[in-house]
């Protein structure tokens, strides 16, 4: 249930510091069309293993001779919310190709990028002409390059009731691995009429993986409420807490 979001200052530090160096190509530049694109874009649950790769490539216009672009890069923190521009070393300056090219292509990658984020490319390209005017600007977009959340998500994935003598029931829960990391281990709790049963202990769970465990605590009445709290001590950082506090109806025979 604990959550610390992976963004902020670390985010900006990552930027800072781990941009890859930029390089340009030029394959069948008679043939190019005016683009930005996401050529990559890799995910991980560690840092080390998330980047992004942008590319734009432009043709040349009549009286062109040199043609040039600048990337901007911005990022959108968290899963919702508007991008803003990052500032990263060896950004935002005009990258030039060779006078007389039919055609300019030029990539930059960034890694080590925060998570949960967005990421994208604003590319303008540039055309100047033999005195250096400017005879077209235009600005143009990346697609996404997304980078969710790489922590786990530990979900309540099935409560079965049975009776045990007059006074008690076994409660057998079922409970899911729904993020993107292992779990370690945690404790699950049920109250039956508002009275806390004794605690069940589970994991470590690997992404994607169900755990199953009982508790025998004393019996619900049929009709009532039960609350199912996963991660009840607060022992797992997880990308979504919102989901570990449940109420489940007492379907007892």
């Amino acid at each position: 249930m604990r959550r610390t979001l992976l963004t902020g200052s670390l985010a900006l530090l990552a930027l800072g510091a781990a941009v890859a160096p930029a390089f340009a190509s030029t394959p069948a530049l008679d043939k190019l069309t005016l683009a930005a694109k996401t050529t990559a874009c890799t995910t991980g649950e560690q840092e080390t293993s998330r980047a992004a790769t942008f590319t734009g490539s432009m043709p040349a216009v009549a009286g062109t001779r040199r043609m040039q672009m600048r990337f901007v890069l911005v990022q959108r923190l968290g899963e919702t919310g508007p991008f803003a521009r990052v500032e990263v070393p060896g950004w935002g300056s005009w990258e030039k190709s060779d006078p007389g090219r039919p055609g300019f292509v030029f990539t930059k990658r960034v890694a080590a990028l925060a998570a949960p984020a967005s990421y994208r490319a604003q590319i303008t390209f540039r055309w100047v002409d033999r005195k250096g005017h400017a005879l077209r600007t235009t600005t143009r977009t990346t697609s996404t390059c997304v980078q969710p959340d790489p922590r786990p998500d530990l979900v309540l994935g099935g409560l079965d009731i049975a009776p045990k003598g007059a006074d008690q029931a076994v409660y057998t829960l079922a409970v899911d691995d729904d993020g993107r990391a292992a779990a370690g281990a945690f404790t699950v709790t049920i109250a039956v009429d508002g009275v806390l049963q004794p605690p069940l202990t589970l994991g470590p769970l690997a992404a994607g993986e169900r755990g199953h465990g009982t508790i025998v605590g004393a019996r619900c009445s049929a009709g009532s409420t039960i609350t199912v709290t996963v991660d009840s001590g607060d022992a797992v950082d997880e990308s979504a807490e919102d989901d570990d506090t449940v109420q489940r109806p007492c379907l007892i025979g």
